[in-house]
């Protein structure tokens, strides 16, 4: 047998020793909140643009400061992609009547500013910020200077980012 018949056979026998179970929502955040290329991607495609200023619309937008990635909006993010997904949705507002505020500060985040970008419909994270920055509300959400942190998160083609200032102690 060869090496190569041997790890097939192995694989499938360590397959059939996995119990099969479907993901709860928990678990599917954990699938979401593992560390993910796009994430880095959406993060340094975002700072980029804030490094170097940009239009939103006809609106001249300065350069500013670069985000921080944060988790509890990373949270926030993905339970808003996860409910437009699964109610078949497309809305700032929530399935429940809930924002963008809400849901951060269900996630924990304790905010000073909040702010939402959503999507649907893009295969990637360059076509998402591509669309988000012609679009010159999410524009300027992306490049306002009183955000400073960012989360995102994306199911199917549902796309959802969420830029906050933590309130300060």
């Amino acid at each position: 047998m060869t090496n190569k018949k041997i790890t097939v056979t192995l694989i499938f026998w360590l397959a059939a020793c996995l119990p099969f179970a479907v993901p709860s929502a928990t678990d599917a955040f954990s699938l979401n909140h593992a560390p993910d290329l796009w994430k880095q991607d959406m993060l340094d495609r975002v700072n980029l643009l804030r490094s170097k200023g940009c239009h939103c619309g006809r609106k001249y937008m300065p350069p500013v400061p670069p985000l921080r990635w944060n988790e509890k909006l990373e949270k926030a993010a993905y339970s808003h992609a996860a409910d437009m997904e699964r109610n078949r949705f497309f809305s700032h507002k929530g399935s429940n009547g809930k924002y963008s505020a809400d849901r951060a500060s269900k996630a924990g985040y304790k905010w000073n500013f909040v702010g939402e970008n959503i999507a649907w419909g893009y295969d990637s994270v360059s076509e998402v910020v591509l669309g988000w920055k012609t679009s010159s509300g999410h524009c300027r959400n992306m490049m306002h200077s009183g955000y400073t942190e960012m989360g995102a998160g994306k199911t199917g083609t549902y796309w959802v980012q969420v830029l906050g200032t933590p309130l300060k102690p």
